[in-house]
């Protein structure tokens, strides 16, 4: 609508009518939205309703703007989240929980499972709400869980696969332990890297010298053999050593450089299970799993081909085991004549 004169009511006298559009002018130096025609206004009065009715508008106009701009605000972050959404994939459960394609195992079987070693299967029909609290029946709290994976040592397989009598350790009903992993063992780092010469037991977790003979052919201050055969004392002098080859951060002959072999310092010696945890009790000469000769290199497969192990047997023996065939025994730890034996360092390992 344009800008017009109107009459006034009866009785009073004319004044203009300001028409509401939206163009803005300047009233004493304000912006205001509106058009004032070009006629004067009667009274200062009027003016001063006038602009009052314009300064109005102006606020009626500014409240709707916000307005608008608020739900243009909150649209636009809506459709971002939706955005987001997409691209993230369905936000909804594959299957409903009354349906049998949400099964899954129950506390109780895990439990049992860490307990005992029974295995359960899957549940079949939909999700049941439990009869009673977590001590109730055969519910369990985590904390009941927690226990049994930090206090209880699974026992693993043996090997042994043959059966040679019914009910005996190759027997297909008891053939009983934790099952090995294919591959048994992986190289920890990528190829060209010093990782490559630590070797990880997925069995175990253990991470082993790719070296099984790492003390050969060394000599440093006060240490010395071309066989990689020691002493008890000595086998710790190897390891542990500044200039050896093993933790050795002064070592720069052998893969690691200055960070130890396999580049790192964190090896030790083993202990008695430990080191009879590479066993296979189904092979000899060497006793090792299948696929050692791919990730393991100066392996003694001899016979009396003996390790030295970190568990004391008393305070002037300790335990070997020998790798051939899984066999051990205990040596004289200082036996220089008849005590010297080969080391393998391991690292890592659950506490």
């Amino acid at each position: 609508m344009r800008g017009s004169a109107r009459a006034d009511p009866p009785g009073r006298k004319k004044c203009l009518w300001i028409c509401r559009l939206r163009r803005p002018v300047f009233i004493k130096n304000k912006v205001v939205f509106g058009w004032l025609n070009g006629y004067h206004f009667s009274t200062d009065k009027q003016k001063s309703l006038a602009i009052n009715s314009v300064n109005s508008d102006r606020s009626s106009a500014m409240r709707r703007m916000t307005c608008r701009n608020g739900f243009v605000f909150v649209a636009v972050v809506c459709l971002g989240l939706m955005a987001a959404a997409a691209r993230g994939g369905s936000l909804n459960a594959t299957s409903a929980p009354t349906s049998a394609d949400s099964a899954m195992f129950t506390l109780n079987d895990i439990y049992n499972k860490l307990d005992t070693g029974t295995n359960a299967a899957k549940r079949t029909g939909a999700f049941t709400e439990p009869s009673g609290g977590p001590t109730n029946g055969t519910m369990h709290t985590l904390n009941a869980i927690m226990t049994l994976v930090t206090n209880r040592a699974p026992v693993t397989k043996t090997g042994q696969t043959n059966s040679y009598l019914s009910y005996d350790d190759g027997w297909n009903s008891t053939n009983k332990g934790v099952a090995w992993p294919n591959p048994r063992f992986s190289v920890v780092g990528a190829a060209g890297t010093p990782q490559t010469n630590q070797i990880r037991d997925n069995l175990t977790g253990l991470i082993w010298m790719r070296n099984a003979n790492i003390a050969s052919n060394i000599s440093f201050a006060g240490f010395e053999s071309a066989t990689g055969t020691c002493t008890w004392y000595e086998a710790f002098n190897v390891i542990t050593n500044r200039d050896g080859p093993v933790n050795g951060t002064n070592n720069t002959d052998v893969l690691g450089g200055l960070n130890g072999y396999g580049g790192t310092n964190d090896w030790r010696l083993p202990n008695m299970v430990e080191l009879l945890s590479l066993m296979d009790n189904s092979k000899s000469y060497p006793g090792l799993p299948t696929g050692w000769q791919s990730v393991f290199v100066n392996v003694r497969t001899a016979v009396n081909s003996y390790h030295w192990t970190s568990t004391s047997y008393s305070a002037t023996q300790a335990w070997l085991v020998e790798i051939s065939d899984g066999g051990y025994k205990v040596k004289l730890k200082k036996d220089g004549t008849d005590g010297r034996f080969t080391i393998w360092p391991c690292r890592g390992g659950r506490r």
